[in-house]
């Protein structure tokens, strides 16, 4: 092996056995050199020449003559020359990828021999700064090293200290000539002797430092943006970072040696032919590294040098994407490569709006607490419903902005309205799967859970901060970091699914997914439209219980609810019935000919009722005006007739259709009447009926086929359908009547509920509560505890426990017995967590279902599971 490696853009390294001994930076200079990039000339010592160099075997000035020659050849100018002196860096590359405690010296070469013609060039003023700066650096190297003696240290601080405080001329002279007796003489003298001095100091640091033990060298002509008029210093990316254009965006800085010096122009408006070169050479760095790159560059009388080139870590996942997509189209990578390039969970900021982080940097802000739903979102925080609808509508009638966070200690179902409203929200009681949460990954909105969050009357407060009604603020809450919140109004960048390239992506997605797919939590024609914009293959999940929630429909069903007599419930039921009918309508029309899995009404009844003194008189008011001679002490009665110490394990789910089994022949009637309006229309329709918390074969059984006992009855789902078939006239329609597995005893019992099932939705959030006795609205109350004695590996309402899959794997065994055809899925939000996807495979379940803002990362991780176990495979087979 030789002493040294020349290397310039004509001339490198290729032989593999050479190019593991020269270190990362040196491979990193070879690599671009094999591009044809315009490097500056410069050779790598190896570290057993180091060695030598330390114990006198080798002679600096005459072993690097050679290659210093090279170098002077391409410049004009010479090493050790008064007039037009060249300079060098020396910089560590180490066998490891890593930066250590001290990694450069720049400039090596200018002393008092040198730093007046240096100054000719580019001003005394900085020639002279540098030169300080170059003895600084010697100085900081010396005292990185061991065995030192204190007086020497002392000598060392004391020069160091008093030139960092200078940056004349003068000033730099003077403090050299003040010190000149801590360095031999020629240090200031002689380049080649400054040159060996720092060559040993760097030697003797490595061998010290079991991470650069075996480190080289790597020494490079110093190039200078501000040597003569035609110089600059600039700076790009390969694509545009922000919207991934396929153009190079920066700046350059006219006679600048960085970018601190003077305002830069846009990279556009540098030289046509140095902007095409730049391109060049952008395209070459994207076609070799597949990523977006950032790259340095300098101009030196009017040649062009790159400097250095690195990845991005601050672009935008659109501009991520949109760089994969066209390196795809060139052909340059493939399916493989693209699907796996990215990481999933970032594709939650194309779905969501992005913070811009310059907007918020003087704002007070907290971080930490849980991520409820990824996203940016910027309002006037209101801390109640009432208080944002109210809001909401006067800044609408006012024509004013519309953008508030509703903040709250917990939501309620009654609280949907508002954070539909809202652009995101903000609670502190809870977790990933606890209500507010939930609905706001179901409608695309933002939500963070802080338990800091400390509220008060018409204002709340974080720390010492208050944050009164009606001011702004600003949640950011990223997947893979912190979510923060900030006191004040930020920005935002707001990226769409068209033109982001996540379309294009999911395309190239969808070939790679196989039979196993992924459908969409959607109760509005809006969310089915997105699903399948984002190529949901039908809905997995309706909850019916929230159609009611709008303003026009509340009060009726609240009617319905604490009605008297089966007649007036009836009665209610009827014109409720309408509305149900256009909703199972219009998400079979936008869903046609897909499957669209209509969970009956599940929430419990108190749910709907009023929770707050303005709701309440706001009921009133309705029934009064119904003509109905009530009280309001006669309804707050019958509200509290139907509260419940535990409701979530209550009065809810198929549950009400055994007490109140006209309850559910309303919406049974409405799907159908839907499927066969739909079906005389032309129109293909695959409705699935869900029949919620179902415990035992026999619930499930008499809701299906019906029963009648003395004086009363169930009437089926098979019986209306025949009904509404009848009165259409028409042939039968295909559906499905299946239950969701949310409850240990179902698992249990899987096998004879799925005689009366034709399919299965694991209904995994409440699963999790009732397999673990968590409540998912309290457990973050204690969870950090779990993790600080490592009790829990994950949250257990993100990623699916042991238990919990335990009991879904003997479920899905025990129903493909009875039924070997059942259809399973997964319906919570685990669904959208990659991290359960394998579980959801390996199983032999058919899909999950997830908000529509999940789809593209549960399809993406997908497809990454298949193609890592496609190529395992051929791995195997192949050895």
């Amino acid at each position: 092996m030789k002493q040294y490696y020349s290397f310039s853009a004509t001339e490198y390294l290729e032989l593999p056995e050479v190019l593991e001994h020269i270190g990362s930076r040196g491979r990193r200079v070879m690599e671009l050199a094999s591009l044809g990039a315009p490097i500056s000339p410069g050779f790598i010592v190896m570290n057993d020449t180091l060695g030598k160099i330390t114990d006198g075997s080798v002679d600096v000035s005459e072993t690097f003559k050679e290659p210093i020659a090279k170098m002077e050849s391409v410049f004009g100018k010479k090493f050790n020359d008064p007039e037009n002196p060249l300079l060098i860096k020396v910089v560590e590359s180490p066998m490891l990828n890593m930066v250590n405690i001290f990694s450069t010296i720049h400039n090596i070469g200018l002393c008092e021999k040198t730093a007046g013609g240096f100054a000719k060039f580019v001003g005394e003023g900085f020639a002279y700064q540098e030169y300080g700066n170059v003895v600084q650096k010697i100085i900081e190297l010396e005292l990185l090293t061991e065995g030192l003696k204190a007086d020497r240290k002392k000598k060392l601080t004391a020069f160091q200290q008093k030139l960092k405080k200078q940056s004349s001329k003068s000033g730099v002279i003077k403090t050299i000539e003040q010190h000149r007796s801590v360095f031999p003489e020629a240090i200031y003298t002689d380049t080649y002797a400054q040159l060996d001095y720092v060559i040993k100091l760097f030697h003797k640091l490595f061998s010290a430092n079991p991470t650069s033990v075996d480190s080289a060298l790597l020494i490079q002509t110093m190039v200078f943006g501000n040597f003569g008029k035609n110089s600059c210093f600039g700076r790009y990316t390969t694509h545009d970072i922000i919207t991934g254009e396929n153009t190079i965006r920066g700046e350059f800085y006219e006679q600048a040696f960085d970018e601190r010096e003077k305002p830069g122009k846009q990279i556009d408006k540098i030289g046509k032919e140095y902007y095409r070169e730049l391109e060049r050479i952008g395209k070459e760095l994207e076609r070799h590294f597949k990523e977006i790159r950032r790259v340095r560059f300098t101009v030196e009388n009017g040649k062009l040098w790159l400097i250095d080139q690195r990845p991005v870590s601050d672009n935008s996942t659109q501009a991520e994407i949109k760089t994969l997509l066209d390196l795809h189209r060139d052909k340059v990578i493939d399916d493989e490569y693209l699907i796996n390039a990215i990481k999933p969970g970032r594709l939650a900021e194309i779905l969501h709006p992005a913070l811009d982080p310059n907007s918020v940097k003087r704002f007070f802000s907290v971080s930490g607490g849980i991520a409820g739903s990824v996203g940016a979102a910027i309002g006037r925080v209101y801390f109640s419903t009432d208080a944002l609808v109210k809001a909401y509508r006067l800044a609408a009638q006012r024509e004013e902005e519309t953008s508030f966070i509703l903040a709250m200690p917990a939501t309620f179902a009654e609280d949907v309205k508002a954070i539909e409203l809202a652009q995101g929200v903000l609670s502190s009681e809870g977790g990933y799967a606890s209500h507010a949460p939930v609905v706001a990954r179901s409608l695309g909105k933002v939500a963070m859970v802080y338990p800091g969050v400390q509220f008060q009357k018409n204002s709340m407060k974080i720390g010492q901060k208050t944050i009164k009604e009606g001011e702004y603020i600003t949640l950011n809450v990223p997947y893979y970091e912190e979510p923060v919140l900030y006191v004040g109004k930020g920005s935002l960048m707001k990226p769409t699914p068209e033109g982001s390239g996540l379309l294009e992506l999911l395309d190239i997605v969808q070939n790679n997914i196989g039979e196993f797919d992924v459908h969409a939590n959607a109760d509005q024609p809006k969310e089915a439209e997105l699903a399948l914009k984002f190529k949901a293959k039908g809905i997995g999940l309706c909850r019916t219980e929230h159609m009611f929630f709008d303003e026009k429909r509340i009060n009726k069903f609240r009617a319905m609810v604490i009605a008297d007599s089966v007649g007036e419930r009836q009665k209610a039921l009827n014109e409720l019935r309408k509305w149900q009918v256009e909703d199972f309508y219009s998400l079979f029309k936008t869903m046609e000919s897909y499957p669209v899995t209509i969970r009956l009404l599940d929430a419990p009844l108190h749910e709907f009722l009023p929770h707050t003194a303005a709701s309440m008189d706001e009921f009133v008011a309705y029934l009064k005006k119904s003509k109905k001679s009530i009280t309001k002490a006669e309804v707050q009665a019958r509200c509290d007739m139907l509260n419940e110490f535990n409701p979530m394990l209550g009065h809810r789910g198929c549950r009400i259709a055994i007490s109140y089994p006209e309850i559910y022949n309303m919406q049974v009637s409405a799907i159908f009447e839907a499927a066969y309006k739909l079906k005389k229309e032309g129109k293909r329709v695959v409705p699935e009926i869900m029949i919620p918390l179902v415990m035992s074969s026999s619930e499930i059984k008499a809701i299906r086929n019906g029963k009648r006992i003395e004086g009363k009855a169930i009437t089926g789902v098979r019986e209306i359908e025949e009904s509404i078939r009848k009165q259409y006239g028409s042939g039968p329609i295909e559906y499905k009547v299946g239950t969701m597995i949310e409850l240990p005893a179902a698992a249990l019992q899987a096998a004879r509920i799925a005689r009366y099932a034709d399919f299965f939705s694991f209904g995994t959030n409440d699963l999790t509560q009732t397999t673990n006795g968590l409540s998912r609205d309290d457990f973050n109350n204690f969870f950090s505890d779990y993790t600080e004695f490592d009790l829990l590996e994950e949250n257990p309402f993100k990623v699916l426990g042991e238990q919990v899959k335990e009991l879904i794997q003997l479920a899905s065994e025990r129903g493909r017995l009875t039924r070997p055809d059942i259809v399973l899925g997964i319906c919570g939000e685990h669904g959208a967590e990659p991290a359960n996807i394998p579980f959801a495979l390996d199983n032999g379940l058919n899909y999950v279902s997830c908000s529509p803002y999940g789809i593209p990362i549960a399809k993406l991780a997908i497809a990454q599971l298949l193609i890592t176990r496609k190529k395992a495979r051929a791995e195997k087979k192949s050895a």
